[in-house]
């Protein structure tokens, strides 16, 4: 069983966008952060969903349009042919909302707390405080997460995705584009694949 820390493909692909303020007039008190709260946003609603703008910038002029993009650090935004493939798994792990434009916004709530890491190959940054939730290395131990196909690291803030083989699988046999699976979970920025 291999884990991937999931990345935007920005080298290839436009990253995705949400309009958060007009997702945030949608409930009482919403933070920047929720997905790193682990925040339902359904169960926030202050009436029924609408859905949002989301638009896709790039740093780079040879940029397309991806299948999947990855949002506000632990949530993904996925076009219409993404989530027909993926819904299975992501209503699993997440709730799915509608976007403008045939998109939808992944909000995973599966979190995970530190008893899944394997302690023997983990050691995180300790520069500062601020920094103890950084891993330098990280593995998890494979039966403390068996059946979590994508999930979000609860020790490290919720600030990043991860998954496993059955989601990357998905991925790759339905064609969709737009992220990178990095083995090295410790790895917080995109590496171009050799």
């Amino acid at each position: 069983m291999t884990t991937y820390r999931l990345n935007n493909n920005v080298f290839e692909y436009s990253c995705a966008y949400v309009n958060y303020r007009a997702l945030r007039r949608q409930f009482e008190k919403l933070s920047v952060e929720f997905s790193q709260h682990n925040q339902s946003l359904i169960e926030a609603l202050t009436a029924e969903w609408v859905p949002v703008g989301v638009e896709f910038k790039t740093e780079t002029k040879k940029a397309t349009m991806p299948d999947i993009s990855i949002w506000n650090m632990s949530c993904l935004v996925v076009n219409e042919k993404a989530k027909t493939e993926l819904a299975p798994i992501l209503e699993e792990f997440g709730e799915l909302l509608p976007l403008e434009n045939k998109f939808y916004l992944f909000n995973c709530l599966t979190s995970l707390s530190g008893d899944v890491v394997d302690p023997d190959k983990t050691s995180v940054l300790l520069e500062n405080i601020d920094s103890a939730h950084i891993p330098k290395t990280l593995e998890f131990l494979p039966n403390k997460i068996v059946g979590k196909s994508i999930f979000k690291p609860g020790f490290a803030l919720n600030t990043f995705l991860v998954c496993q083989d059955d989601f990357k699988k998905a991925v790759e046999s339905a064609n969709l584009n737009g992220l990178l699976f990095d083995e090295n979970l410790a790895q917080m920025f995109p590496r171009k694949s050799d």
